[in-house]
């Protein structure tokens, strides 16, 4: 069942967009992502997106289903909106990452940044130097539809992507069914910190895989149809994000993991 949640958020600010009152649909995914997202509600990504929605005065439904049905829906015009992702090329068929005046994707515009790391059962030989994974003898898992699987295939890995879930994942590399396994960073810390047996066994190799910035992606639709509105949500991002009210609550989430 999809969880919907709904962000009324008029409130007589000045409009900063020649379309007033807009209601927009944006799909999420419907797992845990700390601290960007959380399944019971709320996460920095919502709370950044509800200040974008109190300036712009927008009215935001956010949609919760899977990562790829979420794409997918952005691609066929179900959804206004997705978020968060980082780039990948074939997602260009999707949808629009905002841009600079050159064409190349605007990193300033991003939602946020995360890194992905890889973990191992403490004691196995399998490493990462930052250019290369040393030790491979079997698979890494990691979650299916997620661009750090392609980063792994063009390292040599092969990929177990059999779980949509974080915690089973570790559990996975905990009873030796993967070798290693990738994952966001701050996700998989907050786990590790809640369960004392996974946190026995496995332990987070130091040099990150890979850090990303993430975007909120835009419809075809709405940026050709649309395209003022399309700028603002964008800039109003990166305003936002950069304001001390949202690196206050930052700073919150992280201090509460």
């Amino acid at each position: 069942m999809f969880r919907i949640l709904i962000l009324s958020l008029l409130l007589g600010v000045p409009l900063s967009v020649a379309h007033a009152e807009e209601h927009l649909t944006l799909c999420h995914e419907d797992r845990d992502s700390y601290p960007w997202v959380l399944r019971e509600g709320g996460g920095l990504n919502p709370e950044l997106l509800a200040q974008v929605a109190e300036v712009l005065q927008l009215r935001l439904q956010l949609v919760a289903v899977p990562w790829k049905r979420c794409l997918a829906g952005l691609q066929n015009g179900q959804y206004d909106g997705a978020f968060a992702a980082s780039f990948k090329a074939e997602r260009l068929a999707m949808g629009r990452y905002p841009t600079t005046a050159e064409g190349d994707v605007d990193a300033r515009k991003r939602m946020h940044m995360s890194l992905y790391a890889l973990y191992r059962r403490r004691g196995d030989g399998l490493d990462w130097n930052g250019q290369r994974l040393l030790g491979l003898q079997d698979r890494i898992g990691s979650l299916s539809g997620f661009s750090i699987v392609d980063f792994l295939h063009q390292q040599g890995a092969e990929v177990d992507e059999t779980s949509r879930d974080p915690l089973e994942l570790l559990h996975m590399l905990r009873v030796g069914r993967v070798q290693g396994v990738a994952l966001q960073a701050p996700r998989a810390d907050q786990l590790l910190s809640q369960h004392a047996d996974l946190a026995a066994a496995v332990e987070k190799i130091a040099l990150p895989l890979e850090q990303k910035p993430y975007f909120l992606m835009l419809s075809h639709a709405l940026v050709v149809e649309r395209p003022v509105l399309a700028a603002a949500l964008w800039s109003e991002i990166e305003r936002q994000r950069d304001s001390a009210r949202y690196q206050m609550r930052e700073m919150e989430f992280f201090r509460q993991r």
